[in-house]
């Protein structure tokens, strides 16, 4: 299909407040050092996505996740570097974030919501030649899609708050899958109470903000209390899911001398030389980007499935 300048200029013109506000937040990262430059081209690529969607309520929804993921990043965050150890020397805490790490949180969001486009977009029209009609399922998907997306965001808005300010707790952190055993803070898979309280406060922070944004912005819609409430618990859920799956499929490194957790720069792997200073539990199947995308995706599936069984959509119509 040809693209005119004029279709360019129109484009432009009608997203001028989600282009600004793109601008606005790369430039912040360049000047906070937020992003790395894959980063930075990935989170513009993300935006650009969210921009097609006729409903500009989910390109606010992303914008305000990258806010409250950047606010509670900076709470505590000189005691946080002094928790855990970088794997490149010096103290812990969180970096510059990789495109791996954009596209980890904001991923599924993506194939969803251009699914969710091309489906709003789509004519009923069968080819004698190739099937390109949504088919019989198209009312289905157009309900659940919109749930999924917000539940990605929610889940990852859960685990952020959870891992971000849980790591602060004055508690102990347990193993999820071996409550009865302590683990170090920043371990893949370690949890705390208050961590898990905090987890439920950015599930219905992020819930809240959808709400808000899809009666702001087009569709102009109020969300149905169902919803709401399966989403505020599906973001929850969502943080569970990556601490299990934190806790049986990726490794946890630390260090024999400080007993701190070493991580990796943008959630790589660790590397772990026989008879070195570090040591290696559990099984190194995902790096932290892996089991975060993993984690976006499960919760999204398994909510588009619950509203899918239950009659859930996001208007309750």
């Amino acid at each position: 299909m040809h693209l005119s300048a004029m279709d360019v200029t129109t484009f432009a013109r009608d997203h001028i407040p989600q282009i600004t506000a793109t601008a606005g937040l790369v430039s912040y990262a360049l000047l906070r050092n937020k992003l790395t430059t894959g980063g930075i081209f990935a989170g513009i690529l993300v935006a650009f996505i969210h921009m097609l969607h006729p409903w500009p309520a989910f390109f606010w929804l992303l914008i305000l996740f990258f806010l409250f993921g950047t606010f509670v990043t900076k709470i505590g965050h000189s005691a946080k570097a002094h928790l855990t150890q970088s794997s490149t020397g010096g103290s812990g805490g969180e970096g510059a974030r990789s495109s791996a790490q954009v596209f980890a949180n904001s991923g599924t969001a993506c194939v969803l919501l251009s699914l969710h486009a091309w489906l709003l977009n789509c004519t009923p029209f069968t080819s004698s030649n190739m099937r390109i009609a949504p088919g019989p399922q198209f009312p289905v998907l157009e309900k659940v899609l919109p749930i999924g997306i917000i539940a990605q965001y929610a889940a990852v808005a859960a685990d952020t708050f959870s891992s971000e300010l849980g790591i602060l707790s004055k508690t102990q952190p347990f193993l999820i899958t071996a409550p009865w055993k302590q683990v170090p803070r920043g371990t893949n898979g370690g949890v705390t109470v208050e961590g898990l309280m905090y987890g439920a406060l950015g599930s219905f922070l992020l819930t809240l903000t959808a709400i808000l944004a899809l009666w702001l912005a087009p569709p102009h819609t109020i969300m149905d209390a169902r919803a709401a409430a399966l989403l505020s618990v599906m973001g929850l859920n969502g943080s569970i899911i990556d601490s299990i799956l934190g806790a049986v499929v990726q490794a946890t490194v630390t260090d024999k001398g400080t007993g701190r957790v070493v991580e990796g720069p943008g959630g790589q792997r660790v590397q772990i030389v026989a008879g070195g200073s570090r040591t290696q539990m559990g099984w190194d199947l995902l790096t932290n980007n892996g089991v975060n995308f993993a984690m976006a995706a499960l919760t999204s599936v398994f909510a588009m499935g619950i509203a899918w069984a239950g009659g859930v959509s996001l208007f309750g119509k």
